[in-house]
């Protein structure tokens, strides 16, 4: 599975057409955060972690409200961008990010059921999902870039949790409203850097 993940990849970055391309050279390009009390800006930080993030944004938690009964926190926080009418990620084959922790308990996440990435449609509303515990790896919280194919068979229908066909998959696609990249990966307080946002 990882060898045919990494295939895919470097075919990717060697033959695939950018659709959108989020490096935050200057500011926060329009991302927000979403999912704590209120809607804010993501924080622009014009520094560099090691040579791979450079650049980047960070959001952080500002709501913990845990379920009683499953102890997760029942309020997920994103980093999330909104699109124009007829924005299309139809034809994309990867959705790449770097992402890296400042702060949190990673040996005490979230449930592995939470959607690591969140699509939306901007016509009929329609959410599709790519669950976190469809990465190959658990996620430490350390520098880490996530390589997610756009293959419909590795999504999940974001409303019940169930399997999508393909051309459910694509008319999502289609007309993009929102893409959120998941934050809150602990039950407790984290900070989280993003950066090299590449769908294409």
């Amino acid at each position: 599975m990882i060898c045919y993940f990494l295939i895919i990849y470097l075919i990717y970055i060697q033959t695939v057409n950018t659709v959108l391309q989020e490096l935050f050279h200057m500011n926060n390009n329009g991302w927000k955060i979403v999912g704590n009390k209120n809607v804010t800006d993501a924080v622009f930080r014009p520094y560099s972690l090691n040579g791979l993030m450079s650049h980047y944004i960070i959001g952080d938690d500002k709501v913990i409200n845990v379920d009683s009964k499953r102890k997760d926190d029942s309020n997920l926080w994103y980093f999330s961008k909104q699109f124009p009418t007829n924005f299309s990620l139809k034809n994309s084959s990867i959705f790449s990010f770097t992402m890296s922790s400042f702060s949190g308990d990673f040996k005490n996440p979230n449930s592995p059921l939470s959607a690591l990435i969140r699509v939306t449609n901007n016509v009929t509303n329609e959410l599709i999902i790519f669950p976190v515990n469809h990465l190959i790896k658990k996620y430490n919280g350390s520098i880490q870039e996530f390589v997610v194919p756009m293959v419909h068979t590795l999504w999940l229908n974001g409303l019940n949790y169930t399997q999508i066909g393909v051309n459910h998959f694509k008319n999502v696609l289609q007309n993009v409203k929102q893409i959120d990249i998941l934050g809150d990966w602990t039950r407790g307080n984290e900070t989280m850097g993003l950066d090299n946002v590449l769908i294409g």
